[in-house]
């Protein structure tokens, strides 16, 4: 090829490039925020202390009553009014039995559901949280036949986000990013933040934002971030909530049925 014609084609090259701008659809995976499984920490030593003996009282917050089956749960606020609990500790009654699980970090919004078919009973923790961080953990308890609860499972937040990052992909083309789900298109959002420079080359994270839906089957709700070129801070503004429903195995879980959020 000549000097003439190597020049054109770059011109060629050129000219395309401006009329696509930053454009790129081929798909990428998230990028997960953790590199490691949560570390459960044992609950504070005052936590312990109290609930070895429990009494039910101004200390605690009643997530869930069924007076139908006797299935109660409460969360651990303070452990008095000078110590605080730390977000940490639970009480599952079942009639007069009494649980206490100061293991168990509840958080800022515990929740919990018994379901009277099945006699499961789905409690919301906290693993972390703060500005811009909300990552939460689901446990199952179930009773043995004397009525005391233990915890039959629960998913680890890194868990959760290396199962989403192997099927939840995205393109970007200018300042359009679309995602998608096993290779299926979820939905299109767009950019409007200018002022922190470009995207990285790897736009996309998850792991700051995993919250769960208990009302019925257990249900992940995952709001991935952006990673621009200026700062370290992961951004949410106008990123689309993922859900998927979660369903329990033998060796762990599956997902399925990714949608977006719909408002309540």
């Amino acid at each position: 090829m000549n000097t003439r014609m190597k020049w054109m084609a770059l011109a060629v090259i050129l000219m395309c490039a401006m009329m696509t701008g930053c454009k790129n659809n081929t798909q990428q995976p998230v990028s997960g925020t953790m590199e490691k499984a949560v570390a459960v920490d044992g609950a504070p030593q005052a936590v312990a202390d109290l609930m070895k003996n429990v009494v039910i009282d101004d200390c605690y917050e009643t997530l869930m009553e069924d007076k139908m089956t006797g299935v109660s749960v409460w969360s651990l606020m303070k452990c008095s009014d000078e110590v605080s609990s730390e977000g940490y500790g639970f009480v599952v009654a079942k009639g007069d039995v009494n649980t206490a699980l100061p293991q168990m970090r509840h958080g800022r919004m515990p929740r919990a559901r018994y379901d009277t078919a099945t006699g499961d009973l789905w409690v919301l923790g906290s693993d972390a949280e703060g500005t811009g961080i909300n990552v939460e953990r689901p446990y199952l308890l179930r009773f043995d036949q004397d009525g005391y609860a233990s915890i039959a499972y629960s998913i680890d937040p890194y868990e959760m986000q290396e199962a989403l990052c192997k099927v939840l992909t995205y393109s970007i083309d200018g300042q359009d990013i679309t995602f998608y789900a096993n290779g299926e298109k979820l939905t299109t959002v767009t950019n409007h933040i200018e002022d922190m420079g470009g995207f990285m080359d790897d736009a996309i994270y998850i792991g700051e934002q995993i919250a769960y839906g208990i009302e019925g089957p257990l249900t992940v709700q995952v709001t991935p971030g952006v990673n621009f070129v200026v700062g370290k801070v992961l951004h949410y503004d106008d990123m689309p909530t993922i859900c998927a429903t979660v369903t329990l195995t033998d060796g762990g879980f599956t997902l399925s049925d990714f949608r977006l959020q719909t408002a309540e």
